[in-house]
């Protein structure tokens, strides 16, 4: 589904698998955010193509953060070539924790490659510029990725939709999560891309969505 002019959000209605959201960044970017679990890529494919999108665009695939419900999928892109990014510190908890993490789903836990190693920055990729800000808490590597331009941020599973990204899993730190919510919530966006559930479209509703997360999940988390 297109939002807006280049960025595209394809939401998982699904009921009996928690699969994530999965978001793609057109021109100049062709990024591929989160492709979620293996077995969905060739439906979340076939979106990506009732959109006029041309699969063969696509240049890069980002990780907002290695937990299996985002980032299972990305071996298929692995395995054809196409660069696939994670935050440095994510890569080595991934390194660490994989193997365990995974085995708490029941999922057998794959070789995995990276081509590039973000860190927070701003990030110059296929002609253009896109800021990536470290935003641990949900886990240690996670990161939310901004395209100023479009006012558009990609926040993986730091916040939802009057919700926040769960910190009991390993690697979680609810202090941390705070910090990075508070982060992330100074920017001016316009629309904002969660994880899961739905997107939150105006600059008034990302900011009543903000005030309310702080105001009655902070004293939870």
């Amino acid at each position: 589904m297109k939002i807006t002019d280049g960025v595209y959000a394809y939401i998982w209605r699904g009921l009996f698998e928690n699969n994530c959201n999965m978001f793609y960044f057109g021109e100049p970017f062709n990024i591929l955010f989160d492709p979620g679990l293996k077995n969905y890529i060739d439906v979340r494919l076939e979106d990506l193509k009732k959109d006029g999108i041309d699969l063969g665009n696509i240049k890069c695939v980002v990780n907002t953060h290695c937990h299996p419900d985002h980032f299972e999928g990305s071996k298929y892109f692995m395995e054809r070539n196409i660069p696939v990014a994670m935050h440095e510190d994510e890569i080595t908890f991934l390194n660490v924790e994989g193997p365990r993490f995974f085995a708490m789903f029941g999922m057998a836990f794959p070789d995995f490659t990276f081509d590039i190693r973000l860190q927070e920055g701003r990030w110059e990729i296929n002609g253009g510029c896109l800021e990536v800000y470290h935003t641990p808490g949900h886990s240690p590597g996670s990161i939310s990725v901004y395209w100023p331009e479009k006012k558009v941020i990609v926040c993986g599973d730091l916040v939802f939709q009057e919700s926040v990204g769960r910190v009991d899993f390993p690697g979680g730190d609810g202090e941390l999560l705070k910090k990075s919510i508070k982060k992330i919530s100074t920017l001016d966006i316009e629309y904002l891309l969660p994880g899961h559930m739905d997107i939150v479209h105006g600059a008034e509703r990302v900011r009543r969505n903000f005030d309310l997360i702080e105001r009655y999940y902070f004293s939870m988390i």
